[in-house]
């Protein structure tokens, strides 16, 4: 072997080396992670039948040069009902941190069912954001998973409190309807029933107190109406007693899309009111009392699931 050519292969030896040397300090080591999951949504988007949102992945890429993500999938699970699948479009990621935006739709009819198991699992939820990504980097292909899970938990009921209002009857006495509980008794996928309950106290002068009727009222602050209706209760309530009188107030669950729309543009936070009013017999005249100023009970539904765009 000629002096020429083994300079050559020695120039192409040091050359491999250094190469070997750079790549095994610029690419070894080098890895790309996913941050964090956060879902945004734009409150006036959010219709009846669906929810447009955005899921922002932070990624860190710890490599000096770019990486190309050849897609994935993402799934957003609430109360284990899958309610979107988000799939991710193939795009180049820079070197150090940055956040993947894709949007997707979360179809509304699905609600109900949500409401049905939350409420049945005792207002407690899970949501999770799981799946993987595809990434092509210069030590190969990767598949990074993806896992984020948080808790959704409210406290719409019970709720109990002390009204203490009275009915003046004039020379006859007083009504007063010392508190009110409204509980959860059962769901469905169709309703929700409650179980209410009034304490009431008759304070008229040596004559008894009939409870003939229960009328209730239940709407959102927005003015939604979640259920109404009139029961029969009967009750005899003797001069000087107190009792408790005890109906069910039913909420129509195809009301939640609705009910949806509002919680999402009031940023998670709905109020709603339970109205009460009762149709009572004093001295053989029927009365409707509390009806121009109902019993009102008010209780909060509150969650925090997405980011909010100003």
């Amino acid at each position: 072997m000629g002096r020429a050519v083994k300079i050559l292969v020695a120039l192409v030896v040091v050359i491999a080396v250094i190469g070997g040397v750079t790549y095994y300090f610029l690419f070894r080591g080098g890895v790309v992670n996913v941050t964090g999951v956060e879902l945004w949504v734009d409150h006036e988007r959010v219709t009846e039948s669906s929810t447009p949102v955005e899921a922002h992945i932070g990624l860190d890429n710890s490599f000096p040069v770019s990486v190309k993500i050849e897609g994935g999938n993402l799934r957003v699970i609430l109360s284990d009902l899958p309610l979107v699948n988000i799939e991710i479009p193939t795009q180049e990621v820079k070197s150090g941190s940055s956040v993947l935006i894709v949007k997707a739709v979360i179809d509304n009819t699905l609600l109900d069912d949500f409401w049905y198991r939350h409420l049945s699992g005792g207002e407690r939820s899970d949501l999770s954001i799981e799946g993987s990504l595809r990434v092509l980097t210069p030590i190969g292909p990767l598949d990074i998973p993806v896992k984020y899970v948080s808790t959704v938990e409210t406290r719409i009921f019970p709720v109990k409190q002390e009204l203490n209002r009275e009915y003046d009857a004039g020379l006859l006495g007083k009504v007063v309807v010392k508190e009110v509980t409204v509980e959860l008794a059962e769901v469905t996928l169709s309703e929700t029933r409650l179980k209410a309950s009034l304490s009431i106290e008759n304070k008229l002068k040596a004559i008894p107190l009939y409870v003939n009727w229960v009328v209730f009222d239940v709407r959102t602050g927005g003015g939604l109406v979640l259920g109404f209706g009139e029961l029969e209760a009967p009750r005899s309530i003797a001069q000087g007693e107190t009792d408790t009188v005890v109906f069910n107030i039913v909420l129509d669950n195809t009301k939640i899309p609705k009910l949806w729309v509002e919680h999402l543009r009031n940023g998670e936070n709905t109020t709603i009111k339970i109205r009460i009013w009762l149709r009572v017999s004093i001295l053989g005249n029927n009365i409707e009392i509390f009806k121009e100023n109902p019993l009102t009970l008010t209780t909060e539904f509150k969650t925090s699931i997405f980011k909010y765009k100003t």
